[in-house]
């Protein structure tokens, strides 16, 4: 990479002295005309090798170097422009780019109702069933929502490297606290009436419901979310990281449901004393518990559709809740089993150094799905898709920041988010055909991401000038 001179002539270069994308093919730097793209060998995550699936979405055809001038020929041109030849007739065939389509608005809108139809159901219940003021019931709603936005927040700071659409997150938040939590409420008490007249034992209720029933049930109702949003957005259901944040959403929305029902009980039956008690323990000690276990289901889903495709996705996930299921239930069974300061002690502790170690992976993911970002987008700058530096610029966290506040400069910042938002989805669009082959709709799609790529860097260029 060459160094930026000590003062950049004509503004040609950024602040991590790469040339500027208006500068000159003349321009130190700039990348010189040539049959074939320079290779640079990005390595490959042993993890994800699908070496031996290549996507024949890749065509050749597609990534047939265009002609290019010699060098006595050629005309002056910006870094970008030389590239943007190679996409002309990519960008040209495209279909309209595919976006968030009604299924998933309909979606939307209707477990938005479901909500709302739980919520009214659970506060009918406490009003009529309740001698406490109808008052009390906001509380624990308000109570319960702190630990949901707790949640939420960390999973907008896990979500920044590839943000998932909104939409998409809703879906997650909402099929946890209204179909997962009502669904559940309705099946474990079933399941608690079977266990009594089969057992006439109170004790083998009160022992088999948290201990059996609940994380069969609860673990399988939420994970079917998973199974929802991959039906619907596949194209964002793209790796571990995705996983763990839809999983994690679903599970702070059933947390908040149920905290709601638990709140309002021991409210209730002990006064409000109890119920801040309670709120400590759940909503503070135990905060991350339902999206820890729902996440790790979605991380191992993830996984697998990102080395698998999405059949084995689907078909892993009933395995793919046995972990989640695991943990729900040793949390649920010292519950039961609690009383004493030890075992206070354990419950606490185990679930303290869980959610450190859950903590932890965020960043270890985020991590990997940042270096798979630049080593897919590599195989575009090996093709010529791209520059290598552009490579470096849109797929680590000091070039984005760089590109951001030189793209600032020209107020074309938006143009900028734009180009490294898309070119995230292009590296995910390209794993995604390592994996699944080469799906019509998928190369579709990386078709029109390439169109775009073109028309985000033109955009830039036309800043820059």
């Amino acid at each position: 990479m060459t160094q930026p001179p000590t003062q950049p002539p004509g503004g040609q270069y950024m602040p991590n002295g790469r040339p500027r994308p208006g500068a000159s093919a003349s321009a130190p730097g700039s990348p010189s005309f040539q049959s074939q793209p320079r290779f640079i060998d990005y390595g490959n995550p042993r993890a994800y090798d699908t070496s031996v699936r290549p996507a024949s979405g890749l065509t050749a055809a597609r990534f047939a170097p265009a002609h290019i001038q010699r060098p006595d020929q050629a005309q002056p041109q910006s870094a970008w422009s030389t590239q943007t030849r190679r996409a002309q007739e990519v960008s040209q065939q495209a279909a309209k780019m595919p976006a968030i389509n009604i299924g998933v608005w309909i979606t939307v809108v209707v477990l938005a109702f479901a909500l709302l139809f739980v919520l009214g159901w659970f506060f009918l219940e406490f009003v009529l069933t309740a001698s406490s003021s109808p008052a009390w019931w906001p509380v624990t709603a308000f109570l319960a929502l702190l630990s949901l936005v707790v949640i939420s927040l960390v999973m907008v700071l896990a979500d920044r490297w590839d943000p998932q659409p909104l939409p998409l997150l809703f879906i997650a938040v909402f099929w946890g606290a209204a179909i997962a939590a009502f669904s559940s409420y309705w099946l474990n008490t079933l399941n608690s009436l079977l266990v009594y007249l089969v057992t006439g034992s109170e004790a083998a209720v009160a022992f088999s419901g948290p201990v059996i029933s609940a994380p069969l049930v609860e673990e399988t109702t939420k994970g079917l979310g998973l199974l929802l949003l991959m039906l619907l957005a596949r194209r964002y259901f793209n790796g571990p990281l995705d996983g763990l944040i839809y999983g994690a959403l679903i599970g702070g929305g059933f947390a908040f449901t149920e905290n709601i029902i638990y709140y309002s009980r021991i409210l209730e039956e002990a006064g409000a004393g109890f119920m801040l008690i309670l709120v400590l323990m759940r909503g503070v000690g135990n905060i991350f518990g339902h999206a820890i276990y729902t996440a790790l289901t979605g991380i191992i889903v993830g996984f697998v559709v990102r080395k698998w495709g999405s059949i084995m996705g689907f078909l892993v996930f009933i395995p793919a809740l046995i972990p989640g299921m695991l943990f729900h239930a040793g949390w649920n069974f010292f519950s039961v089993m609690g009383g004493g300061v030890l075992m206070t002690l354990i419950m606490f502790g185990g679930q303290a150094l869980l959610s450190l170690v859950w903590l932890i992976s965020i960043g270890l993911l985020i991590w990997d799905e940042s270096r798979l970002t630049r080593i897919r987008l590599g195989d575009y700058a090996n093709q010529g898709w791209l520059t290598h530096e552009e490579v470096d610029m849109l797929a680590t966290w000091t070039g984005r920041r760089e590109g951001k506040r030189w793209a600032a400069q020209l107020g074309a910042k938006p143009v900028m988010k734009r180009f490294i938002r898309e070119s995230a989805d292009l590296a995910s669009i390209r794993q995604r055909l390592l994996a699944d082959g080469a799906n019509p709709k998928v190369v579709g799609i990386e078709r029109n991401l390439l169109g775009r790529l073109t028309a985000n860097r033109q955009e830039l260029l036309s800043h820059a000038r």
